[in-house]
């Protein structure tokens, strides 16, 4: 018999943690930011998703290239997702991994630097995401409901965001979202696996 149990803590820093055993040698590590599109300014449209994006992009001791090596070279997954409410960072791997995938976790999400010089091509990445999700009307109905509901409050934006203010941000307005809301009190640290 397996024993499959949980533990939820509070790290000094603030973050709060929580995993649960199973049985499986793959383990998900993530960490759960609470911020999303609700969180957004006015003018920071599509700022969390696009945060997000350019996460990957570099951190004080990673190019783009470490990032997704760090992970890949060991067989494990990395990726994110944004809502409207959260942004989770998350990496699948072997038991034998999560030491490495929870340490590049805490790099990407908190010691990104948002390189200028990607942007651009984030930019084009997301306007690529708009226009997807624009020819889908089966997905764009529910974000024509919510913008419905909720009129004038950040809840009814898109997590896209808009391409006009896409194609304005800086790596300083990236930076002024993520010293707002990235902070470990802020966020959840998970782990589900061996």
């Amino acid at each position: 018999m397996v024993n499959i149990s949980s533990i939820k803590a509070k790290l000094p820093e603030g973050m709060r943690f929580v995993s649960a055993g199973t049985p499986s040698r793959v383990v998900y590590v993530g960490i759960a930011v609470k911020a999303g599109t609700r969180d957004e300014l006015d003018s920071e449209s599509g700022m969390a998703h696009f945060l997000e994006h350019l996460s990957f992009k570099g951190t004080e001791r990673r190019n783009a290239t470490a990032i997704i090596r760090r992970m890949e070279s060991v067989g494990g997954e990395l990726n994110a997702f944004t809502g409207k409410e959260e942004t989770v960072f998350y990496c699948a791997c072997e038991a034998q991994y999560v030491g490495r995938a929870a340490e590049l976790l805490l790099d990407i999400v908190f010691h990104s630097t948002y390189p200028e010089e990607e942007m651009r091509h984030e930019v084009e990445v997301v306007l690529d995401e708009i226009e997807s999700y624009n020819d889908s009307p089966a997905e764009l109905i529910y974000d024509d409901f919510e913008a419905l509901i909720f009129e004038g409050q950040p809840l009814g934006r898109s997590i896209l965001g808009k391409a006009e203010a896409l194609k304005g941000y800086r790596s300083d307005d990236v930076k002024a979202f993520a010293r707002r809301m990235y902070k470990p009190e802020n966020s959840l640290m998970f782990v589900y696996g061996a």
